[in-house]
């Protein structure tokens, strides 16, 4: 904690890391706390998001549930009735129903939108399921008081309703979701039930409250909080601190004889899950008016007076004056936004002039943020015989067109040049077989070299590891990681970890069901191996350099060689040729792609 005071820390952070800390030095083994931090999500939310309630009678709007919004729908006696109660960080959409005892609700919010029925069904009364067979879509979630009793489903007997509703059942491909005992206090029959299409689907019987039925907690593992209105904040202060802290332990794993393939996935373990530890999620600022609050206000005031406007032209009352008052404030509110507009446009560029030298570069790299070119989503595959929908039937099939691409490719031995490859390639393979010279060891300064050269991003690569937290490593890893590259430099040796890659596909097409060819893979492969390859890279390019064996005429991949100084180079001397009335061949090949066929 001294040492924390001495950088400054809040006291705030101090806890933080002094409580990060104590898990670390209480854990047992190093297994046992990475496996603690992976595990580590975000605290559930203590209350439901959706609340369905029976029987409330006349006496449901006499009291309100804080944070959320009511949807009612009245019954056919004083103790009927039905309400589904959305918690306010969803949002609810009331689906038109004239049927007693029954509402329907749509909600959004969460990872895919749920639909709500909810039913009672009075003891006496007769009532026809089909009306409601319209209304069951993807994801609908039936619930309610039924006044059924069903052996198969919690009951001890069984009524005249059993066979009504699980016909009514089997025909709409619903699930019931079976709870923990019978909801009845005052018998042992178990008449509120769940019916679903939504897998992963639970139900729990709660034994409390002082209604005459058991309140059931319905639990979906399939569904999610939205992440588009939540976000990760990573306690980064407190993550460089934990870092440098424990330095010094893992320079002692590996003085202590750990093998550095063990020493480097522990490692890497253990960044990713700190992260993870430190990580909260915050919930997004919902609405962030594009306008001030002054062009706001007029907009409201518009509204105001065009609703005036057109309920008395409904009911044939033609008034002058609030028609010229609308077109006038209409007009007004217009010229207003497009001065605020012009005058926020003037602003930026006034911004970008000052604060750049490159003012020009500024510009344009601001708009290519903004109008960023992004592939079309696809949920569709076309294998040509049939359209795949279903997400493991695709990404099957992916992976199948994938592996075969990335074999080795079968040679044609009678060819006379794929033979002399071949010589050529084992002639070079005896020759590193006696190459008894001392591979250049990477030094710290090599490599801290390269992590300055690496873009701050906190995007995560396959192992889950991102350039902003590599950024942040003390000296001590860096010491270590040199220890491992050339350890495998020695050993001529790729770690097989960094020979994984995770795939991410992108659509080509801008409309249709695209084909397994007409994808783009992009490939998320180990931060750490990038570091390493940057340095062969440079170690290559000066043996080349040196030794100049790539052409000139090489453009592209290389600094200093644009491809577009190519394209003007070409294009120059076609047109000297054309001057001097010299014919010019030129001969175009196009790659399907660069590991497939011409």
């Amino acid at each position: 904690m001294n040492q924390l005071y001495q950088w400054g820390f809040h006291v705030n952070d101090q806890k933080v890391v002094d409580e990060v800390l104590s898990e670390w030095f209480t854990a047992g083994t190093l297994d046992n706390i990475l496996t603690q931090w992976e595990s580590k999500t975000q605290k559930k939310v203590e209350q439901a998001s959706i609340c369905v309630s029976t029987e409330v009678g006349e006496l449901w709007n006499t009291s309100q549930i804080p944070h959320f919004n009511i949807f009612h729908q009245h019954g056919t006696n004083k103790s009927g009735s039905v309400c589904i109660a959305i918690g306010k960080h969803l949002k609810g959409s009331r689906i038109d129903l004239n049927i007693e005892n029954t509402i329907i609700v749509d909600v959004d919010g969460l990872s895919e939108t749920v639909r709500i029925i909810a039913i009672y069904w009075p003891a006496g009364q007769t009532r026809v399921l089909g009306e409601l067979e319209s209304y069951i879509t993807k994801n609908t979630i039936i619930t309610g008081d039924f006044n059924a009793s069903v052996k198969e489903w919690g009951s001890t007997s069984a009524d005249k309703r059993e066979r009504i509703l699980k016909e009514w059942v089997e025909k709409n491909n619903l699930c019931y979701i079976p709870s923990l005992s019978n909801s009845s206090k005052r018998s042992n029959r178990n008449i509120d039930l769940t019916f679903t299409n939504l897998g992963g689907t639970k139900g729990e019987t709660l034994k409390m409250g002082t209604s005459d039925h058991w309140p059931i907690m319905i639990t979906c593992e399939n569904l999610v909080f939205d992440k588009n209105s939540i976000f990760p904040h990573v306690h980064w202060k407190a993550y460089e601190a934990i870092l440098t802290l424990l330095q010094e332990f893992w320079q002692k794993e590996q003085i202590r004889g750990m093998p550095v393939d063990d020493w480097y996935m522990n490692y890497v373990r253990f960044l990713a899950a700190l992260k993870n530890r430190l990580t909260q999620w915050k919930g997004k600022e919902k609405f962030r008016p594009a306008l001030p609050p002054y062009l706001i206000q007029k907009l409201q005031e518009v509204k105001r007076v065009r609703n005036k406007y057109y309920r008395e032209r409904k009911i044939c009352i033609i008034n002058e004056e609030t028609r010229v008052l609308l077109r006038v404030l209409t007009c007004e509110v217009k010229i207003e936004i497009e001065k605020y507009k012009t005058g926020k446009w003037g602003e930026f560029l006034s911004k970008i002039q000052e604060t750049n030298d490159n003012k020009e570069q500024a510009f344009w790299l601001y708009l290519s943020q903004i109008y960023k070119h992004r592939s079309l989503p696809f949920s569709k595959l076309d294998t040509v015989t049939a359209i795949l929908t279903n997400e493991n039937e695709i990404k099957d099939k992916l992976y199948r067109y994938y592996s075969e691409q990335f074999q080795t490719p079968n040679t044609d031995m009678p060819d006379p040049y794929e033979v002399q490859i071949d010589i050529e390639y084992l002639e070079l393979m005896n020759k590193l077989a006696l190459f008894n010279e001392n591979v250049e060891t990477i030094n710290s300064v090599e490599i801290k070299k390269h992590i300055s050269r690496l873009k701050p991003k906190k995007s995560c690569e396959f192992d889950a590891v991102s350039n902003y937290m590599i950024k942040r490593i003390p000296p001590g890893y860096i010491n270590c990681l040199a220890n491992c590259f050339n350890t495998w430099l020695k050993e001529y040796r790729y770690p097989d970890v960094w020979k994984l890659a995770k795939i991410i596909t992108l659509n080509k097409l801008k409309a249709g069901v695209p084909r397994c060819e007409q994808t783009r893979p992009i490939s998320l492969l180990a931060t750490h191996s990038k570091l390493f390859e940057k340095i062969m890279l440079d170690r290559i390019r000066l043996w080349d350099k040196t030794n100049s064996l790539v052409p000139i005429e090489q453009s592209g991949f290389r600094p200093g060689c644009l491809l577009p100084t190519r394209v003007l180079s070409i294009y120059q001397e076609v047109k000297n040729n054309m001057t001097a009335n010299i014919p010019t061949l030129a001969i175009y090949v196009d790659y399907q792609k660069a590991y497939d066929k011409v």
